[in-house]
């Protein structure tokens, strides 16, 4: 039996990611005063439900992760750290994790027991309408049973999830899963308060009212479309550790009226777009991070001509996503090599996945067109036409607009070939794809924990978004070796030749890797921007002068 403990005062570290910025905002102090514990931001999108069984965006996840907590949380650098668990035990065949949780309590004073994440975990994963249910089985977490219980909630108590007191929580796994205990950093993990939640029934998470709160924050106030206010959560077990007493959040969906509102001191935080970069580049306000989200073409293979792998090489040649990504996003997005992105995971070596595996669809410039070219003559020959029509799915919003309109440019140079441009909200699109209803889409994927699965199961046959519903028995055959692989180097070889299978095939086409620009205040330090899972944390953010 493995133990694993808390670590002390995880506030107590000092190398956390730190703003680099200018601006005012209004965190300002007086000479000699402490400045005021508040910490304003811009957002391009609202909430959509708090509900942590049913989010699936990332400002819902930054938001349930300020007023909820689950097992583990990450610190400062992104490492792993006790949350709700104290500490946890792993059994000898790495199969049954059992969770110690410390005292904490919900805002209504109950007490978060282990029974609140047994009934939060069991309904997501039975629950037909929860996108995320698939994350509890083999795609995901492996927990015994909930691939057998998916969708189904008679079939709850097959789910090896166990409270064995109000302190203990037993999970036990179908297979060795070696990022299972980064998940429960995730919000589908969180706990939810049976009685409370039943008793809100469908309204559950949709208002401040309608929730629950066990983080470092508390949500006070929700006006839809326009703002959110929190404040500093009392009753929080590590209360001590958290200094912002207020966080404001107002929805901006331009980037230019949330760069105004921080030259203008009413923010702290906004995000740029490609438009305003050379403005910002040189202020030092502004910093640019590679981000984790992959957007690529996905092919649906229920397309006849789609079949052919000459025509998907042809399209995904067509891109130079070196002159995309240089000269029209500009945000610090970078090519896209594979599958699977760069910083989500070091292998058993120490080194990045991307660094040791094979890189794809490199080439650039007259390189790239002149393969896309070749792959073109080939791919009309082989299918008997001269022309070919196809309905290209985007999103109306950047990167994607920018992103689609450099690509509707790019395959313009395939004589022959006619391209349909449809626009479509993400909510709409991601509607459009489950119904099959595109040939191509330029759609993402964002990891949901540290390991090359959380993109290579993607493409998995019955898969909840493989859209494009690629088959390949190989490649499915590839990942269940890797599942059951005796070490660590023979999995990870398995998952390089699984990915290698996909992208030989062109399952999809790989365009970038996001990058963010944005303009953070100085005073604003300690603030985490996870590569995986909840985009931010905000719970060690300090405002200093």
């Amino acid at each position: 039996m493995k133990k694993y403990f808390a670590v002390p005062a995880v506030m107590t570290l000092a190398l956390g990611l730190t703003a680099c910025s200018s601006g005012s905002g209004n965190t300002g102090a007086k000479d000699g005063e402490k400045p005021a514990q508040v910490l304003n931001l811009s957002k391009e999108n609202d909430v959509i439900t708090m509900d942590s069984t049913l989010a699936t965006d990332g400002m819902s996840f930054e938001v349930i992760n300020m007023c909820i907590e689950g097992l583990e949380t990450t610190n400062e650098n992104a490492d792993i750290v006790p949350a709700l668990a104290e500490s946890y035990d792993v059994s000898d065949d790495d199969l049954t994790y059992t969770f110690h949780l410390r005292d904490a309590k919900w805002s209504n004073g109950d007490p978060v027991t282990a029974a609140d994440f047994e009934y939060a975990w069991k309904d997501a994963a039975t629950d037909p309408t929860c996108d995320y249910a698939y994350i509890f089985g083999s795609d995901g977490a492996c927990i015994k049973g909930a691939d057998e219980a998916m969708g189904d909630p008679a079939k709850k108590d097959e789910i090896a999830v166990k409270a064995v007191d109000d302190k203990t929580l037993e999970v036990t796994l179908s297979r060795k899963t070696p990022y299972f205990v980064s998940l429960t950093t995730f919000p589908p993990f969180y706990p939810v308060n049976e009685k409370f939640a039943e008793e809100q029934g469908d309204q559950y998470g949709l208002s401040p009212d309608n929730l629950l709160y066990c983080g470092p924050f508390k949500l006070d106030e929700w006006v839809k479309g326009n703002s959110l206010k929190l404040s500093k959560n009392a009753d929080y077990w590590g209360a001590d550790d958290v200094a912002l007493e207020e966080i404001n959040i107002n929805i901006v969906p331009e980037p230019s009226s949330a760069a105004l509102a921080y030259e203008n001191g009413t923010t702290d935080y906004a995000r740029l777009n490609s438009s305003l970069v050379d403005k910002y580049k040189d202020n030092e306000a502004y910093k640019s991070v590679l981000g984790s989200f992959l957007w690529y073409l996905q092919y649906n293979f229920e397309n006849g001509d789609l079949q052919n792998e000459n025509l998907r090489k042809a399209l995904t040649y067509a891109v130079d996503k070196e002159n995309l990504t240089q000269n029209v996003l500009k945000d610090g997005s970078i090519p896209a090599e594979g599958f699977v992105t760069v910083k989500l995971a070091n292998g058993p070596d120490g080194k990045d996945y991307r660094e040791t595996a094979e890189g794809y669809f490199t080439e650039t410039g007259e390189d790239s067109e002149k393969l896309a070219q070749e792959y073109w003559e080939k791919a009309k020959k082989e299918l008997g036409k001269d022309e070919i029509n196809l309905r290209f799915l985007f999103e109306p919003s950047d990167p994607a607009k920018s992103a689609a309109e450099f690509i509707q440019s790019e395959l313009s140079k395939l004589e022959g070939l006619n391209i349909e441009m449809v626009s479509q909200e993400k909510n709409v699109r991601l509607k459009t794809q489950q119904n099959g209803d595109f040939d191509v889409v330029l759609t993402r994927w964002g990891p949901d924990y540290a390991d090359p699965t959380t993109y290579l199961n993607v493409l998995l046959p019955g898969g909840s978004f493989n859209f494009g519903k690629y088959p390949n028995e190989e490649y499915t055959e590839k990942l269940k070796e890797a599942a059951d692989a005796d070490t660590d180097e023979e999995r990870w070889q398995l998952l390089k030749d699984a990915e290698k299978i996909a992208m030989d095939d062109v399952a999809v086409g790989p365009v970038f890797q996001t990058g963010a620009s944005d303009l953070l205040n100085p005073k604003v330090k300690h603030l985490v921007d996870n590569p995986v899972g909840v985009p931010f944390v905000y719970k060690y953010v300090t405002i200093e002068e």
